[in-house]
């Protein structure tokens, strides 16, 4: 079996996947790793493009050892990847233009690519608390406490609502998500779950949520008065990431299958990047086996990773969050970038020292053999909202393919770094989640520009700009739902667990 250690070097001795999945994050702060990755050969990669993809995700969690049952993997994985997705292949890849395929993970009920991994992980979650309570190892039931850019929010949402033995708690930047994407969290049907808009950006959002993980007396309060235990949904957790490696395999395996590359010949992929759990997954999918040439990180003007794969200093000291038209990516501190420099340099307590300067001095530096390990395969790039948008417009007009702005800083970057392979992009949501920038972009409008009309309306003018692209039914829907949720917190430890409190003892 395989199993989980942590990137601090807190635990002495590894613990199996669900202890892994329920914890979230690590005893002393850091991430939970696999001791060792499981491999595929060119054969198995190759035969994974004969079955559906529910199929191909459970024999990629196979590989992983999961400490439950074969058939209960595959009865999540049916369960996961079914008719809540709109499309029968769940994670295509498409053909536009020249040498160039777009991996459309948004066709889940949320139309994000967090879906992929939020339908699948609440499933396991779910499987590997009913197994400990079985054995008679907790009694408690759980909170899971979620930061979030946007579409991670209204996913970990949809994945858990009404789950037994389980609440969820979100909170989001105030006045940092998209219209849609804020509407969609503050509408979620549910009867165990909260949503709270925290003042500040996502980084002070994502530090108020990791100081309450890290106050231990909080902890044993909501074990005391509660009998809750705090787990996370977000991509630190590994549960999170393990289902975002199936994909960019599978996406391999389409493009063998349809004689795009030969086997064994590789890719280029392209990743819009904010949290760095996305562009992580295909860098373990290639440990793994699947044949990538070069990982392109492609970062908004909020572009600390791209500097730090320049430089290889991470440095967010005097550096202010922007708002762009690709809110989910407006992220400064990315978590998951802890787990590969663990994998870069297997040192836990290296790892701990790096963390502990970009805690006290906004700052950390790897030494000059170190960097180049790191990014040997990995290239940095960033793109402003202005060619964002245009790319949005460029991308329309050329190739009639309506793109969200995420996907159009992928697009552009990889525009710039394209050479003989074929490139893979990553689109991570639908065009329908920010219909005003898609409508500056196809309008050739600036960033800056005022719009008028409501959502409703946006969305029409951006189907008439671009007719056969019809927004899906789920996002009128998600519009003509009352509002539920309207509490608003300062984005503060103390403030967070009072309003955490005040809805626990409640009891709604």
């Amino acid at each position: 079996m395989i199993g989980y250690l942590d990137t601090r070097s807190f635990l002495d001795d590894p613990v199996p996947f669900s202890e892994a999945l329920l914890q979230g994050i690590a005893p002393g702060g850091g991430l939970f790793v696999p001791e060792r990755l499981p491999t595929l050969t060119l054969t198995e990669i190759e035969a994974l493009a004969g079955l559906p993809y529910r199929e191909r995700a459970a024999d990629v969690f196979r590989r992983f050892e999961f400490d439950m049952p074969y058939e209960r993997i595959e009865a999540i994985t049916r369960q996961a990847y079914g008719e809540n997705f709109d499309h029968p292949e769940v994670a295509p890849v498409r053909a536009v233009g020249t040498n160039r395929f777009a991996l459309e993970l948004w066709h889940g009920p949320t139309l994000a690519f967090k879906d992929m991994a939020l339908q699948c992980m609440p499933l396991f979650f779910s499987e590997a608390l009913e197994m400990t309570r079985s054995r008679g190892h907790r009694e408690a039931d759980f909170l899971v406490l979620v930061a979030t850019s946007g579409d991670t929010g209204v996913a970990a949402l949809t994945g858990f609502a009404n789950r037994l033995h389980i609440k969820i708690a979100v909170c989001y930047p105030a006045g940092g998500v998209s219209p849609i994407q804020q509407r969609q969290m503050i509408t979620q049907p549910g009867d165990n779950l909260n949503v709270f808009a925290v003042k500040g950006d996502f980084d002070a959002c994502q530090s108020t949520v990791k100081a309450v993980f890290a106050h231990e007396s909080f902890a044993a309060e909501l074990l005391a008065e509660y009998g809750l235990e705090l787990s996370s949904a977000n991509s630190i957790n590994w549960g999170r990431l393990v289902p975002q490696i199936v994909y960019y395999i599978s996406a391999y395996a389409d493009l063998v299958a349809r004689g795009v590359r030969a086997l064994g010949d590789p890719i280029d992929v392209c990743v819009p990047t904010g949290n760095f759990g996305n562009i992580l997954a295909a860098h373990y999918a290639k440990r793994m086996g699947t044949p990538i040439a070069r990982l392109l990180c492609a970062a908004n003007a909020n572009n600390v990773l791209a500097d730090f794969l320049e430089s290889g200093v991470y440095e967010i000291a005097g550096r202010r969050l922007v708002k762009t038209a690709s809110p989910s990516m407006d992220i400064l501190i990315s978590s998951n970038l802890e787990r590969l420099l663990y994998e870069t340099a297997h040192d836990g307590l290296l790892v701990q020292q790096w963390m502990d300067d970009l805690r006290l001095r906004g700052r950390f530096r790897l030494e000059t053999d170190m960097f180049a390990r790191l990014r040997e395969d990995l290239i940095g790039d960033w793109v402003d909202n202005e060619t964002c948008l245009q790319t949005i417009g460029r991308v329309h007009r050329d190739l009639g393919y309506l793109i969200d702005p995420h996907t159009a800083v992928a697009w552009e970057t990889a525009d710039r770094h394209s050479g003989d392979l074929p490139m893979l992009v990553v689109s991570p949501a639908h065009w329908s989640k920010f219909p005003a920038d898609v409508l500056r972009g196809l309008s050739g409008l600036p960033a800056d520009q005022p719009l008028e009309g409501d959502d409703f309306e946006l969305l029409e003018k951006v189907e008439q700009l671009a007719p056969g692209n019809p927004a899906p039914p789920v996002v009128r829907e998600m519009l003509s739902r009352p509002v539920r949720f309207k509490e608003q917190v300062a984005g503060d430890r103390e403030s967070l667990e009072d309003a955490l409190r005040n809805w626990l003892s409640r009891g709604d």
